[in-house]
């Protein structure tokens, strides 16, 4: 059976630029590791042990592992930013995303010690609104219009704790659309990162199968779309499907079985 891969190989790799020893300096993350480029690491070490200053670069490196420690409490990580203050890089440019997905981690691993809904759980929530509202209504948008309904009229969101299956529930009818969704850290992870929370309509649940080396650009999904269920109604149907990357960037999706 083939290792399934880590959460932060199928993220994209990122890259910041950051003032050091006045230059621009590049500080990249690739497949969970976070490099230094315009440094000899081991020289700079070398000097901080003879009494030097610590580089620009090198301290976004201490800050980045020191960060996920901190997060295991949220009271203690919102403490040392307010102490840190907003000019310290934490996570500078688009290693902003990473560290976010990263620190989703860190915090439903807390969260699955409390039997109750901790502050880890309150942090996950909202990142799981800001993250999954918006596709939710825009894959209901695209449904009202293909069934001539005319609104959204509640959307409820859930989080699910992991190995809680993802789904979305609901009916539509010629007036509107009521839904709720329940989704992880899993679907955050594995779902958004990829870019594929919404693809030709269809909300994607989670990515059910990973890409073959030998076409990398295909990835079975679970998806959701709006069957008939009779008298006017249609109910969400959770299906496998298939989601092809094109060239351009663009996806596109296939269901395996016919609406």
């Amino acid at each position: 059976m083939p290792v399934r891969d880590r959460w932060c190989h199928h993220v994209a790799p990122a890259t910041a630029v950051i003032a050091c020893n006045g230059e621009q300096h590049r500080i990249s993350w690739r497949r969970g590791k976070l490099k230094i480029e315009d440094h000899d690491l081991a020289a700079e070490r070398t000097m901080l042990a003879f009494g030097g200053d610590t580089p620009a670069c090198l301290q976004v490196m201490t800050l980045w592992r020191n960060l996920h420690a901190w997060a295991m409490s949220g009271q203690l990580l919102q403490q040392m930013q307010s102490r840190l203050g907003p000019d310290v890089l934490l996570a500078p440019g688009d290693l902003r995303r990473v560290s976010d997905l990263g620190l989703l981690l860190t915090w439903e691993r807390e969260w699955r010690r409390s039997r109750y809904y901790s502050e880890h759980g309150r942090l996950l929530y909202e990142q799981l609104r800001s993250k999954a509202m918006n596709p939710l209504r825009e894959h209901l948008k695209v449904w009202l219009a293909r069934n001539g309904s005319r609104r959204i009229s509640r959307i409820d969101l859930e989080l699910g704790r992991r190995g809680q299956p993802a789904v979305v529930r609901g009916q539509m009818d010629s007036v509107g659309v009521r839904a709720g969704a329940i989704l992880g850290v899993q679907w955050m992870v594995e779902v958004w990162a990829r870019g594929l929370a919404v693809v030709d309509g269809a909300f994607v649940l989670e990515v059910s199968g990973e890409p073959a080396r030998s076409v990398p650009e295909v990835v079975r999904v679970r998806a959701v779309r709006w069957d008939p269920e009779g008298s006017g109604r249609w109910g969400p149907v959770a299906a496998p499907a298939v989601v092809r990357r094109l060239p351009a960037g663009e996806c596109r999706l296939e269901w395996e079985s016919g609406p």
